[in-house]
């Protein structure tokens, strides 16, 4: 019998699965052993995501508004995303310094990085993405937006405007502030927020800057995972689908959050923040570099997870790992998922079969 969390899959025939969304027919380029330019057709389960592609950044007011909405939604992964990577790298800068000067008020420091302290090593790589979206999190719930812009802004003006950058005029709905927004393009020609800051605020500090008149208010709201909630992982061959599917997408910034903690890391460890100009996240990096070399293994044809497999899956308890084995056509996959702290699943290890110092999660070039 093979050892706990550690299991090879046989092989098995091929499920057909109900379809309960949409069917997604793709072409998907040619990737690690993948065939060609060879149309596929992509089954799906859920809705998938709105990308940093689908994102209107096409002029200054457009990714504002982009960006008012994503507070809204509470959808703060998808507002880091719009944020200039100046403001990207501050906010990674800020996280190795332990200091959230720039994200919330000074007041609602203690309790983000309390919570930086608890997560470290947890389900997440405390990255700039995840630390911006835990700031955003806890300055909903106890209060502690320096620009509180969760009730969205009024009386948008484009002020000034050139090919360099330009300045979006506004009140806040909250409390009526002044809000000023700054933007510039990156050479993909979109427009992205550099700073939003109040009216004694300064350029010189983003992405937030000023000190409100009027403190944000606290609002028990349970957390909205907005983007992560759309993405099924409640069980390892859930999982699998849902990579399957994000890769036939080219999604891999959604790929991304479905890696666990050392997943995460060992990807930020192989991508080199010079990957790209217009972006300073770890998710995007990943994402540029895939859209470019193409996965790099090929789960086009990846059949279910073995039975045994699945069995044994479930004693593995929060915190653990198992091991296994997909097989893809002629060939197979060493698989590790990881069980998260809401008892979910999370990819930390996809390698071809044998492939034992492959990096994790996958090789990146």
């Amino acid at each position: 019998m093979p050892s706990r969390g550690t299991v090879c899959a046989v092989r098995a025939p091929v499920r057909r699965w109900t379809l309960l969304v949409l069917i997604l027919a793709l072409v998907t380029a040619s990737c690690g052993g993948g065939g060609g330019d060879d149309t596929q057709q992509v089954e799906s389960t859920f809705t998938p995501p709105r990308t940093y592609e689908d994102l209107d950044l096409s002029g200054p007011e457009a990714a504002v508004d982009e960006f008012i909405s994503a507070f809204v939604r509470r959808d703060y992964i998808a507002a880091a995303l719009i944020l200039h990577p100046d403001a990207q790298r501050a906010v990674s800068t800020a996280v190795s310094e332990n200091d959230l000067t720039g994200l919330i008020t000074p007041n609602a420091e203690p309790a983000a990085v309390a919570r930086m302290a608890i997560e470290r090593n947890g389900d997440h790589f405390l990255d700039g993405m995840r630390v911006f979206e835990m700031a955003m999190e806890e300055a909903m719930t106890n209060g502690g937006f320096i620009v509180d812009l969760a009730s969205g802004a009024e009386g948008l003006t484009l002020r000034t405007s050139d090919q360099f950058g330009a300045v979006v005029e506004g009140i806040l709905s909250s409390n009526g502030s002044d809000v000023v927004f700054e933007l510039a393009p990156t050479s993909d020609e979109r427009w992205r927020i550099r700073s939003a800051r109040l009216a004694n605020g300064t350029p010189l500090q983003i992405p937030f800057s000023g000190t409100p008149t009027v403190d944000s208010p606290s609002r028990n709201l349970e957390p909205r995972d907005i983007w992560r909630s759309t993405l099924p992982n409640d069980s390892p061959q859930e999982l699998l689908d849902t990579i399957v599917t994000l890769v036939g997408l080219g999604d891999y910034v959604s790929l991304y959050l479905l890696l666990d903690e050392t997943g995460q890391r060992g990807a930020a460890e192989q991508l080199p923040p010079s990957i790209s100009r217009d972006h300073g996240l770890v998710a995007m990096l990943l994402d540029t570099r895939l859209d470019t070399a193409g996965f790099p293994v090929d789960v086009t044809d990846a059949e279910p997870i073995a039975s045994e497999t699945l069995t044994i899956a479930q004693d593995v308890g929060i915190g653990e790992a198992i091991t296994f084995a997909v097989t893809v056509g002629e060939n197979a996959l060493d698989v590790t998922m990881a069980r998260d702290s809401a008892g979910a699943w999370r990819l930390r290890r996809m390698v071809p079969a044998g492939e034992l110092t492959a990096p994790t999660p996958f090789p990146l070039g």
